[in-house]
């Protein structure tokens, strides 16, 4: 026994060793095959409504954001911001942006910074995500909704999906912004680690950061690749493949706005934010109407904590939760979309009470 333990002691350390050593892969996009490329370029992705503009933004530290608008800002009965979740990029909701536009709302999205058209953090690794603290997100979302100088005559909603969820949850909280309601949409208040418990995630994520791997992935994340081949199939995330290979499509014919997995710097990033934001004292910061939208068969987010949080600590809470559905809510059927779209008219009902 004693000879096996010091032989796996000695291999893990030869491990570590080597994971010092070895020099880090240049970047070179995955090139998918015939096969692959002709569903993707036959995949339907919706424009963006046809009164849309993009624009640029400048953070505090010179890295331009992306984001844009319809073009009926001083006619709307309320405006919406739309932040997407990780990997994801606002070339995915040309529909779900349109929707919303046709049932009176002005929308605007913002890409946050190293995904989607915003800039990335390294020019010659762009698909890795880099954030030195994760109060750099809320702080962007901050700075740029005020740049919007947005009129205080009709309510704004800010929203999130995901991993964007958290970040408008975060700059909520953390900020006194000028919006009058929260929609999160599956938000990653706390994101699933299996197989490992979230501590041990964390503690993994962290010893590799410290040996000076920060900028790598985590064990077994790599550069973008298909979440599927075969574009008639539905997964654990959505039933839906009209919607659920968005993303991918727009990765294959836009490669620029890849992201790949997740690195170790980003992933401690993302825990240690998580235990920032899952408290009750940091709920109770979030005074606004909240509207949760859950999915019952998240494989990413734990919902049980959503759904505590909304029932015990937030002010105002609404959680809806859409039978069958997985964590890609806004890629799931029509009846899905539509009944997320009709929560927005909803959440502005309450809005718009709270500030008669």
């Amino acid at each position: 026994m004693r000879k096996f333990l010091k032989f796996t002691g000695l291999f893990i350390i030869a491990l570590l060793v080597l994971g010092l050593v070895w020099p880090e892969s240049r970047y070179k996009p995955y090139e998918v095959d015939d096969a692959y490329r002709v569903q993707a370029e036959a995949f339907h992705i919706p424009d963006m409504p046809p009164d849309w503009k993009w624009h640029d933004f400048e953070t505090k530290d010179g890295t331009r954001l992306r984001w844009g608008e319809t073009g009926n800002r001083h006619a709307a009965k309320a405006s919406i911001i739309w932040v997407p979740g990780y990997t994801a990029t606002l070339d995915m909701y040309g529909e779900h942006f349109d929707l919303l536009a046709r049932k009176g709302f002005h929308v605007m999205g913002l890409d946050l910074r190293g995904q989607g058209g915003s800039q990335r953090y390294r020019a010659k690794q762009p698909e890795k995500l880099w954030i030195d603290d994760f109060s750099t997100y809320s702080s962007d979302v901050k700075d740029w909704i005020e740049s919007q100088r947005i009129a205080n005559d009709r309510p704004l909603i800010l929203s999130g999906t995901s991993f964007g969820g958290h970040v408008v949850a975060r700059a909520a909280g953390e900020h006194e912004l000028p919006i009058d309601a929260l929609y999160l949409i599956a938000p990653a208040f706390k994101p699933k680690s299996t197989p490992y418990t979230f501590e041990e995630a964390m503690r993994l994520m962290n010893v590799s950061r410290k040996l000076g791997k920060a900028k790598r992935y985590v064990y077994g994340q790599k550069d973008w690749r298909p979440d599927g081949l075969d574009y008639t199939q539905g997964s654990d995330c959505s039933s839906n493949p009209e919607r659920l290979y968005l993303r991918d499509a727009v990765f294959t014919r836009r490669p620029e706005q890849r992201v790949g997995g997740v690195t170790n710097q980003w992933g401690v990033e993302f825990f240690e934010s998580s235990l920032f934001v899952n408290q009750p004292e940091f709920y109770k910061k979030l005074t606004v109407p909240v509207t949760i939208i859950s999915a019952e068969n998240d494989t990413f987010v734990v919902t049980e904590e959503n759904s505590q949080a909304c029932s015990k600590y937030i002010q105002d809470c609404l959680e809806v939760a859409i039978p069958a559905t997985g964590h890609c809510l806004p890629q799931e059927s029509d009846a899905v979309v539509n009944q997320m779209m009709d929560e927005f008219d909803r959440l502005l009902v309450r809005a718009s009470s709270d500030r008669d």
